[in-house]
């Protein structure tokens, strides 16, 4: 997204609605399970684009891809995804054509966005198809300008975690088990229209200062917490401050 450079958490936050609310003609959004981190060294596995226009047409492409190369078992528990699933899927020198043929000129949309646009430029690069370049819209940076130090939820796995975010918003019922890319992106496209109308005043809710500022005491990302009195708020900040806030 152009503009995050603005000074100034307002000017930011300004830019981030102007931006939210003015959507660009085409998005996609999208998503890549991979055999590591290294966006150069390691692989695609599996990939989800999911294009949305503004006439209302609508097309997804997913593929799973045989990165050559077994998968290490932290990537096999994440995603449930093993060898032998990917042993009969093409190689991403059969499916990157496709890919960039659907991005076209679509904006990307991701979360945590670079990681995946590291991925999907190394392959096209190594196909020599045109490369993506570095913009799109992140809503990981959106969360972090909105939600300065958004609550840690149980099960969010961290503050701005697209998990997080999930119960945020109440979404945990219909995509709890997301760890695959197409289950990935379906939560993606309902935390950007949440994000869409948080920022644009449409969300018929009100947040408490701690929940999405942060401790009142020391600035850190508070935990949510259930219990028989209701929920409250713990500030678990090292060294701890003790706060604890009913909300």
């Amino acid at each position: 997204m152009e503009g995050f450079s603005c000074s100034g958490r307002k000017a930011k936050i300004n830019v981030i609605k102007e931006g939210l609310i003015t959507i660009p003609d085409k998005l996609i959004f999208l998503d890549v399970e991979t055999t590591g981190l290294d966006g150069y060294r390691d692989r695609i596995i599996e990939i989800f684009l999911l294009s949305l226009s503004k006439s209302g047409e609508v097309a997804q492409y997913e593929t799973l891809i045989n990165p050559q190369r077994p998968l290490p078992e932290r990537i096999t528990e994440i995603t449930g995804l093993t060898d032998a699933d990917l042993q009969d899927a093409p190689l991403e020198s059969e499916v990157a054509p496709a890919i960039r043929e659907f991005i076209g000129m679509g904006t990307p949309v991701g979360h945590n966005l670079p990681f995946d646009l590291r991925f999907l430029n190394s392959m096209f690069r190594r196909q020599k198809l045109l490369e993506l370049g570095g913009g799109g819209i992140d809503t990981l940076v959106i969360s972090r300008e909105l939600f300065p130090k958004l609550a840690i939820y149980p099960g969010g796995g961290g503050s701005h975690r697209l998990s997080n975010l999930m119960y945020h918003f109440g979404l945990q019922d219909a995509y709890a088990n997301a760890h695959r890319a197409k289950e990935d992106v379906m939560l993606l496209v309902e935390v950007f229209r949440y994000l869409q109308d948080y920022a644009a005043g449409r969300l018929a809710v009100s947040y408490p200062e701690p929940l999405i500022n942060g401790c009142p005491l020391c600035g850190s990302a508070m935990h949510v917490t259930d219990g028989d009195g209701g929920r409250m708020l713990i500030c678990r900040s090292e060294p701890p401050c003790d706060v604890k806030l009913v909300v």
